[in-house]
């Protein structure tokens, strides 16, 4: 199935070379490069730590075309995936990304302007994705840390555009369901839904989101118990602009993020059972961002997200975590960039059914690389 998106992938991509009298077709692409130090304390005593290098592309590499034809947009995008056996899809522990030259779909989507307003359909990010740090070493700034995006990234939709406001209908997420012995059949029957308005003004920009999500889980052990899994999410990022200097915060609230798919470290973010009762999760995160453009060769910034999440349990199970990093953008020519990052990961405790655990922390410093072309 793999290979059959990206052979469509590919063909819709050729096709835009002999279509160029009919459309304008822009071609682009970004070659991108890893290499980082890692020194990960587990927390637990008497573990030494684990260092490691790591030096490959990045799987951010990507390779894409934009599509403009009359009252119609679109976009095909490829990126560079890890192959062959033990590959894991995580994008921070795969080794020797694209190896063995596999690809994956980002985006595959077309617009229609039919005047009072604009119809998506296809694959292409949430609205629920703000992002705030330039941070390139989790591969999307500081999101997981703040709960934003998706675990999948981008995902399939029906979305309709009026002015600043947005309303999205997303392909439901099941991953996550709650653990049990018993509850074994999970039943849709709604699409995820997503709000989303934006504000702009000359200096200062103001996003807002919102999205539900609800799916039936049911009983198989004979007595056909049901239960709903209900998740919602809230979000808010400002950004400011004063001359050379920027700066950005997002708030992002919500209810059984994980089973909503929210892209999070967290581990206590999905619905749990206590006995028959199924307990809700909640979690709070904040990013912040704070950079400075020195000249047109030299950008400086820092940034912080921190992540609170707990399980509405009567024994307390709650997960924090905290990173801040620094990061310096040096251009070397138009679309060329050599990009030196310090981030400090503190883990702190997790609580489960009252058991406080030390996760560790981890510093890691290194280069991001990019070439942009097109």
């Amino acid at each position: 199935m793999k290979k059959l998106i990206v052979i469509l992938a590919v063909i819709a991509m050729v096709g835009a070379f002999t279509a160029t009298a009919m459309a304008d077709v822009d071609l682009y692409g970004s070659a991108r490069f890893r290499t980082y130090y890692a020194d990960v304390d587990s927390g637990v005593a008497g573990v030494d730590s684990d260092k490691d290098l790591e030096w490959r592309m990045g799987l951010l590499t990507r390779f894409g075309a934009n599509f403009r034809s009359d009252k119609i947009t679109g976009q095909v995008e490829l990126d560079a995936r890890p192959g062959g056996a033990g590959a894991t899809g995580n994008i921070e522990s795969d080794s020797g990304a694209s190896r063995l030259g596999n690809m994956r779909l980002r985006h595959l989507w077309g617009q229609y302007d039919f005047g009072a307003g604009k119809l998506l359909i296809g694959q292409t990010w949430p609205l629920y994705e703000l992002q705030v740090s330039g941070l390139n070493y989790y591969s999307g700034g500081l999101q997981k840390f703040g709960g934003w995006g998706y675990a999948v990234n981008r995902t399939s939709q029906l979305r309709l555009t009026f002015g600043d406001f947005k309303l999205a209908f997303l392909s439901p997420d099941t991953s996550q369901t709650s653990p049990s012995a018993t509850f074994e059949e999970i039943n849709t029957t709604f699409p995820k839904i997503e709000l989303g308005y934006a504000m702009k003004m000359d200096t200062f920009t103001l996003n807002l989101v919102g999205g539900y999500q609800s799916y039936e889980i049911e009983d198989k052990d004979g007595t056909k118990r049901t239960e709903d899994i209900s998740s919602w999410v809230l979000g808010a990022r400002g950004t400011a602009n004063f001359g050379p200097a920027y700066l950005g915060l997002s708030l992002s609230y919500r209810q059984n993020g994980g089973n909503y798919g929210v892209w999070t470290v967290s581990t206590k973010e999905t619905a749990v059972f206590q006995g028959i009762d199924l307990k809700d999760a909640t979690a709070f995160g904040l990013e912040a961002a704070l950079g400075w453009k020195i000249n047109d060769m030299l950008t400086l910034e820092g940034s912080y997200a921190m992540l609170n999440s707990e399980q509405d349990t009567t024994a307390n199970n709650e997960d924090d975590v905290m990173v801040w990093g620094l990061l310096a953008k040096i251009t070397l020519a138009p679309g060329v960039y050599i990009i030196p990052e310090f981030v400090f990961q503190d883990n702190k405790d997790v609580v489960t059914d009252g058991v406080t655990t030390d996760q560790g922390d981890a510093t890691i410093f290194g280069v991001f690389w990019m070439i942009n072309f097109k």
